[in-house]
C-alpha cells in the first residue's frame, strides 16, 4: 500500500484557527476512509525567531498509508484548510505538500535548516519540485515552507509526546475550563516524565493557551502512555477531541550550530561563544544587556525581564568572564544585530581583576596617565606604575542557566529533560485520536 507524508502550515493567525486543529479534523477524515497512519501525528516546531510567524511556529505531518489517489487526498487538505484558515488575515498564507514514498535526503536536509534558518518560497518550490511533491499553496504561499520542512523532520532522534485536547467551536474565545488543583497533582505523579505543566515560580498553570484558538490544552512529556493519561488525570469541560502529537518539542532541536559573531545573520538561531567585554547594561524594566566578543567580533547579547534568573547571571557577569550563549539573532530599530539569549552556560568566570590603584595619601581612586605610562593622584600628585590586583567577590558560578518554564520558548529543553533524550524511535504507533 502506497504511503504519503502530508505536510501543512500557516493556516492560522493570532485571532483565529489553528494548524493542529486542522490537523486533527484532517486525522479524523483519513481514518474514516481507511487510513492507516505508521507514525503518531508529527508536530513540528521550527525556527521561533521568523518574525511572520503566528504563534509557536508549528507545522503538521501525517504520515500514512492508503489506496485513496492523491488528488483525493490534496482536496481533503485544501478543503479543511480553506473552511478553517483565518482568510482575513493578510499574513496568512498557507502551504500543503504531499510526498509518496521514503523521506530524501534534500527533503530531510530542508527541514534541518529550517529549524535554525530564514527560508523562502522559492527553495522549498525548488524542494518540493525535486522530490516530486504535490503541492498547492495560498496567498503568498510562506506556508509552504513549513509545510515541506514537516515532511523533512522525521524525529528519528530526540523527540516528545504533545497531548492536544480541542474544545467545541462553540467556546472558542471564551474561558478555558481546566481544573487547577488537578494539573497539580497530575505534574507531581508524572514529574520529570512530563515537563512545564506548572511554572515553578509563580505556581501559573502554563498547559492552557491564552488565546481565542481552538485548543483546550495540551500536555507535554517523554511518552506516548503517560501524556495520555493526562486524559484521566486532569479534570475538564467542553473538550470536543483530542491528538497525541510526536513532537520535536523540548528537544533544543534548532540549536546545533556554533557560529562566528561575524557569521550571525538575522532571525537565526545559533550558539555563540566568546568573553564578556563590557560591563553588562539594565536597562528600564530590568532587562539586561552585554556584550560577548569573540575572534571574528562583538554583538550584543539580551536577556529580557521574563527570563528570570537566567537575566541576573547575565547582570553579574564582568568583563573576561567566558561565555556560551544560545538564542536568536533580532534586528534592533537601529538595523544593528542583538542575539536575545535562550540559555546560557558560564563556561569560566575570572577570580581577580586589575583596577585603578587606590592613592594611599588621599584614599581617591588614581587616574591612568596612558598606555604604560602609570598612574597618578589628580589631588596630590602621587604617581605609581601599577595597577592594583583585585580578588572578586563573584555572586553566580559556573553552570548552565535556563528561564522559567513561563519563559520557555517550545523548543527549548527544559532542566527536566536533562539525561532523557532520545537516540531512536522504535517505530510502534499507539493510539493517538479520540472524540470526547
Amino acid at each position: 500500500m502506497p504511503r504519503y507524508n502530508l505536510g501543512m502550515d500557516d493556516t492560522d493567525s493570532l485571532q483565529r484557527g489553528c494548524t493542529t486543529y486542522i490537523g486533527a479534523l484532517l486525522i479524523d477524515s483519513l481514518l474514516g476512509k481507511g487510513c492507516r497512519f505508521f507514525d503518531y501525528p508529527n508536530l513540528i516546531r521550527l525556527n521561533p525567531n521568523i518574525p511572520w510567524k503566528s504563534r509557536g511556529n508549528a507545522a503538521v505531518c501525517l504520515r500514512f498509508e492508503t489506496e485513496l489517489p492523491t488528488a483525493d487526498i490534496m482536496n481533503m487538505a485544501s478543503n479543511l484548510v480553506e473552511r478553517y484558515r483565518d482568510s482575513k488575515d493578510r499574513k496568512n498564507q498557507p502551504g500543503v505538500a504531499l510526498l509518496e514514498g521514503e523521506v530524501p535526503e534534500g527533503v530531510m536536509a530542508f527541514g534541518r535548516r529550517a529549524l535554525s534558518d530564514v527560508l523562502t518560497v522559492e527553495e522549498a518550490k525548488e524542494v518540493a519540485t525535486e522530490a516530486k511533491m504535490k503541492f498547492q499553496v495560498l496567498k503568498g504561499g510562506r506556508g509552504l515552507v513549513g509545510a515541506v520542512a514537516s515532511i523533512g523532520n522525521t524525529l528519528v532522534g530526540d523527540h516528545t509526546y504533545e497531548l492536544v485536547v480541542y474544545r467545541g467551536e462553540y467556546l472558542w474565545g471564551k474561558k478555558r475550563d481546566v481544573d487547577y488543583n488537578s494539573v497539580l497533582r497530575f505534574d507531581a505523579e508524572t514529574m520529570p516524565n512530563t515537563f512545564n505543566n506548572i511554572d515553578d515560580e509563580t505556581k501559573r498553570m502554563l498547559i492552557t493557551p491564552h488565546g481565542p484558538d481552538p485548543i483546550l490544552f495540551g500536555v507535554r512529556g517523554e511518552t506516548a502512555e503517560v501524556v495520555r493519561g493526562a486524559l484521566g488525570g486532569i479534570r475538564f469541560r467542553g473538550g470536543e477531541r483530542w491528538v497525541l502529537y510526536r513532537s520535536n518539542q523540548g528537544t533544543a532541536a534548532h540549536l546545533f550550530k556554533i557560529m562566528p559573531v561575524s557569521s550571525l545573520e538575522a532571525y537565526q538561531a545559533a550558539i555563540i561563544q566568546g568573553t564578556i567585554c563590557r560591563k553588562p547594561l539594565v536597562l528600564k524594566g530590568s532587562h539586561v544587556i552585554g556584550t560577548l566578543h569573540d575572534e571574528s567580533g562583538e554583538i550584543d547579547i539580551a536577556s529580557y525581564e521574563p527570563s528570570g534568573g537566567m537575566r541576573n547571571v547575565l547582570r553579574e557577569l564582568v568583563p573576561g568572564d567566558c561565555i556560551r550563549a544560545y538564542g536568536g539573532v533580532r534586528v534592533r530599530k537601529d538595523r544593528e544585530l542583538t542575539f536575545n539569549l535562550e540559555k546560557l552556560e558560564v563556561l569560566r568566570l575570572i577570580t581577580e581583576a586589575t583596577r585603578n590603584p587606590i592613592c594611599q595619601q588621599c584614599g581617591k581612586s588614581m587616574k591612568s596617565e596612558g598606555k604604560g605610562k602609570g598612574y597618578q593622584c589628580r589631588r596630590c600628585g602621587r604617581k605609581v606604575v601599577k595597577a592594583a590586583l583585585v580578588r572578586l567577590d563573584r555572586k553566580v558560578g559556573t553552570g548552565t542557566y535556563l528561564p522559567p518554564p513561563r519563559s520557555m520558548r517550545h523548543l527549548t529543553k527544559p532542566q527536566r529533560r536533562f539525561g532523557l533524550e532520545k537516540k531512536s524511535w522504535e517505530g510502534e504507533v499507539g493510539r493517538f485520536y479520540g472524540a470526547l
